[in-house]
């Protein structure tokens, strides 16, 4: 069945499509510029580990790297004879695909290097977070690789330039795929609760800070659901998409600047020392003695005699 929409309609969807693009994005910088002071205080001069590379590559990479996206919904035609325009289009749209996906992995490598460190580099927790990230990936590939791709829009929709519209079908299956991101946030995030709640046993602060952010990250999980809701819309599925990434990539970000929140790793009334890791990949441990927990110190509580 063709899918059809008048033009009335299909600018009304495109002009919708471009707002999910644009007010993420400028929600991402406004927040960029609102905690830069942060940053510089709490992560330039310091010793290069893979926590903050991991950090910088989410920050800056959704800061630059999301303006394409929305060069590409600025992007239209109803002219099929414009070849250069067809060809940048697929490379557009080309990269919106990757570029979502390479976000999604360096937020899911985050956090599984901050829930490792949260609880002490146990090596059977980080093979069940492994496990559940391949399983999540396989479901995604299975779905996007054996469905069928016949385009059911009309000539008008699918000619009008670089927001292409997406088959009903096709988007269905995006969807669906997206479910397994939200897998894994739930495990993450219940991974995080399970361990705060233990260490709330001696602590208040770190439940405070880990349940808080860990919370924010949950908050992009009705989107893949909004996706799914607004697939019948050809132009306006792949906007739910930037609107996820942008709530991932802050989320995350929050949680590395909180970490290293000085009101956090030096709490008033006790006396802490640093050691700083010198191992290949360690990232760090936290003592179920302590409130501090960042990924890539260790801290230790001294008692004085």
């Amino acid at each position: 069945m063709t899918e059809l929409e008048s033009s009335a309609q299909i600018q009304q969807t495109l002009y919708v499509s471009r707002l999910l693009i644009l007010v993420p994005y400028t929600i991402l910088v406004y927040e960029y510029f609102l905690t830069l002071e942060r940053e510089v205080s709490r992560f330039w001069g310091t010793r290069p580990t893979w926590a903050t590379f991991f950090f910088y590559l989410n920050r800056y990479s959704s800061l630059f790297g999301t303006p394409v996206v929305l060069f590409q919904y600025y992007s239209t035609t109803t002219d099929p004879k414009k070849m250069l325009m067809s060809v940048r289009c697929k490379a557009l749209r080309a990269y919106h695909q990757y570029f979502a996906l390479i976000s999604q992995v360096l937020v899911a490598v985050m956090l599984i290097m901050r829930t490792f460190a949260l609880y002490e580099r146990n090596k059977t927790v980080l093979a069940f977070m492994v496990l559940v990230t391949l399983g999540a990936i396989v479901f995604a590939v299975s779905l996007l690789s054996t469905g069928t791709d016949v385009s059911t829009l009309s000539a008008q929709i699918a000619a009008f330039g670089c927001p292409i519209g997406t088959p009903h079908a096709k988007s269905l299956r995006l969807a669906a795929a997206w479910s397994g991101m939200l897998i894994f946030d739930v495990t993450i995030f219940a991974l995080t609760v399970f361990k705060a709640v233990k260490l709330n046993t001696r602590r208040g602060s770190l439940l405070t800070i880990l349940i808080r952010d860990g919370a924010s990250k949950i908050l992009s999980f009705p989107y893949a659901y909004l996706e799914l809701g607004l697939a019948h819309q050809p132009f306006i599925s792949g906007g739910a998409t930037t609107i996820t990434n942008v709530v991932s990539s802050v989320a995350i970000s929050r949680l590395m600047l909180n970490l290293r929140d000085p009101a956090i790793r030096l709490p008033q009334g006790n006396n802490y020392t640093t050691r700083r890791t010198t191992e290949g990949l360690a990232i760090s441990t936290v003592s179920p003695y302590t409130t501090e927990y960042t990924m890539d110190t260790e801290w230790t509580n001294t008692t004085e005699d």
